[in-house]
């Protein structure tokens, strides 16, 4: 076995196909024959596009209209931007257009996309997303946002989308629910007469407190034109939430009740509930502690569905870093989940099909992809693309979990990714350098999945850990909430008490060790490079590097979320300035390469610019790569080359690798 340097194995990996394999995949869902899903492809600009696997699992194809990328802007990150249309030609979907904003309709593959919302009037904008059908196809429901010239705060709405047009080819448009400051995806009852929505204010963000709300639904005709309009009927009623309480997910049950998420119990657990007023308080479905439910950056999460047979409930639930997937039974809540065997580690997305199941989700040695379980359940699992591994199984590293005791006595998380290549070791005696991985958020998680940039690294001779530092998901609500006024320490000191416990365990070298992170991943970095000497350089994707400029400039979604992550101003103004990177470029002792887009919305370039140059007069370095035309978030296959290419340089310069 031939002996090469840490850092400089020679992978089978380029960074273009590390590229070009960051493909996402979003949104499944079935018709009870095909399935479809969203699909974004680095190599096409990041265009996302709308895919279909035909009967019998036949080879997927592209169905949305050419050069049209699918994607929300509700929130700014979007979601939920297509819907399958029932009772309409086999495979008719309601899709939002990323260029325009608008919903349009193709009435089956091929089909002549019509617009079921007008072009808003001169100087507004509206977006759409959330998007969701009626039983019957006859409306397609989604969340509007519209924003006005010279309102800091767009409004927004529930609305209903007739999908048949009138006489004079108009689409009635009819709003269902408005008042609240935010709305999550809609979703209608089989029977067309009732809308389940959660909704949260400012300043809560919807993981912290959110409610699950039922509005009664009344079909009238317009005594004008004498189409048919959807109006609310009598008062909204709130299923659950409030306060302290976090709600997600609604979706109608096959008898009519209503299946959501909530964590008041401490964990983001199933919960059911008649779905009627004056039926009493929700029922969990489990007290088992695992998470059935991630935080809603994006509208329409799916984690969870119905099986035909007994109305028992399928789900991811995470639990210790990883995923599986659980039946739960219907009638008795104290049952423990039976887990299903199933290939994935990390699933993001579970839809009904065809009697058994599919799933979006990523295994231990390839990228996510589309899984089928046929019924009945506890069968064959099969991979709906058999493609070829992105590495040979001898060079992939499989994430292993672990756990630790912080300063702080509370247990940090992360999961590790071991230098691997099947004929290659390190030097006798050497420990492999160390990446330490920050996610972003901070509300997220890192995950123990196949990941293709952190295999770019294990496949050259680095270790790589992914830390699920204090604030992140998937350990229930009390470690979620442990990040409450203390971002910018409590995750910085948990990613350097990581660092320094896998090095005292002799897995890693304590003496050549970096840090990296994207957005509020990037803030963490660069403070845990500030607070002390466990790192030796940062590499920063579109970071966070004032927090007194981001509280300013962000976004309506984000405009309190420092209120509890640091705390509200004026009163905490130099709590702000003394956990900015910006103004602690003297205490920085490291290098910091800083890779940034130039038209970011949430992280404009000009932090990157300022931190670099505190950083310079403070007699440090720091680079920094723009990137034209890249947002928050890069998509491009050649920016992602380019990133990945200049930071594995930086780490062996830094290093001397």
């Amino acid at each position: 076995m031939p002996t090469v340097p840490f850092g400089r194995w020679p992978s089978p990996l380029t960074a273009a196909q590390a590229a070009a394999g960051k493909t996402s995949l979003s949104d499944l869902c079935s018709d009870g024959t095909s399935l479809y899903w969203l699909e974004s492809r680095p190599t096409d600009g990041g265009r996302v596009v709308f895919v279909q696997a035909g009967t019998g699992g036949t080879d997927p194809a592209d169905i949305s209209p050419p050069a049209v990328s699918i994607r929300s802007r509700v929130h700014e990150y979007g979601g939920g931007a297509v819907c399958l249309v029932p009772h309409r030609a086999a495979g008719a979907f309601a899709y939002v257009d990323l260029a325009d904003q608008r919903v349009w309709l193709v009435d089956g593959p091929g089909a002549a996309p019509v617009a079921l919302t007008p072009a808003p009037a001169e100087g507004l904008t509206h977006n759409h997303g959330g998007l969701g059908a009626s039983a019957d196809g006859r409306w397609v429901l989604a969340v509007r946002e519209v924003h006005h010239p010279g309102h800091a705060r767009p409004r927004r709405s529930v609305v209903a989308l007739g999908t048949t047009a009138d006489a004079s080819n108009f689409h009635v448009v009819c709003t269902l629910a408005e008042g609240h400051d935010f709305y999550g995806a809609p979703r209608m009852n089989p029977a067309g007469t009732a809308v389940a929505t959660v909704v949260w204010d400012h300043p809560d963000l919807p993981w912290d407190a959110s409610a699950l709300v039922v509005t009664p639904l009344v079909e009238e005709s317009d005594p004008a034109t004498g189409a048919a309009l959807l109006v609310a009927g009598p008062a909204p009623f709130t299923v659950a939430g409030g306060p302290g309480e976090s709600v997600g997910q609604p979706r109608w049950r096959g008898d009519g009740s209503l299946l959501f998420v909530s964590d008041r119990q401490g964990w983001w657990q199933p919960h059911t509930h008649p779905g009627v007023p004056g039926a009493g308080a929700a029922t969990a479905l489990t007290n088992f502690e695992a998470e059935f439910h991630g935080p809603d950056w994006g509208l329409g999460q799916a984690t969870m569905a119905e099986r035909t047979d007994d109305h028992g409930v399928l789900a991811r639930a995470t639990s210790g870093g990883r995923d599986s997937l659980v039946a739960l039974d219907a009638t008795d809540p104290g049952a423990p989940p039976r887990t299903l065997a199933q290939p994935c580690v990390a699933i993001t997305g579970v839809c009904a099909h065809a009697g058994g199941l599919a799933l979006v989700g990523a295994g231990t040695d390839g990228p996510s992809e589309v899984w089928i379980l046929p019924a009945p359940l506890g069968g064959e699992v099969r991979r709906l693309r058999a493609e070829r591994p992105a590495l040979p199984t001898a060079d992939v590293s499989v994430g292993e979990p672990f756990t630790l005791v912080g300063r702080s006595g509370r247990a940090v998380h992360g999961v590790l990714f071991p230098p691997a290549a099947g004929d290659t070791q390190g030097p006798e005696g050497r420990r492999p350098p160390l990446i330490v991985h920050c996610h972003g958020g901070p509300t997220g998680a890192a995950g123990s999945g196949f990941d293709l940039t952190l295999q770019y690294f294990t496949s050259r001779g680095f270790a790589v850990a992914a830390v699920d530092y204090a604030g992140s998901t998937g350990y229930g609500r009390a470690y979620r909430c442990a990040l409450w006024g203390q971002w910018g320490v409590a995750d910085a000191e948990d990613c350097v008490d990581a660092a320094r416990h896998l090095a005292g365990q002799g897995r890693v070298d304590a003496a050549r060790t970096v840090i990296r992170g994207g957005s509020a991943g990037g803030f963490t970095a660069l403070n845990a490079l500030a607070a002390g000497d466990a790192f030796a350089a940062a590499v920063i994707l579109y970071g966070v590097t004032d927090l007194l400029g981001l509280a300013a400039s962000t976004h309506d979604f984000e405009a309190h979320y420092l209120d509890r992550l640091v705390g509200p101003l004026p009163a905490s103004r130099a709590r702000y300035e003394a956990r900015s990177p910006v103004h602690r470029a003297a205490e920085i002792r490291g290098s910091v390469l800083l890779l940034q887009g130039t038209d970011d919305p949430v992280v404009p370039p000009a932090q990157a610019e300022r931190l670099r140059d505190a950083m310079v007069a403070a007699g440090r370095r720091c680079v920094v790569r723009f990137f034209e035309g890249e947002a928050h978030g890069f998509r491009r296959a050649e920016t992602l080359v380019a990133c990945l290419e200049e930071e594995l340089a930086f780490y062996r310069d830094e290093l001397k690798l």
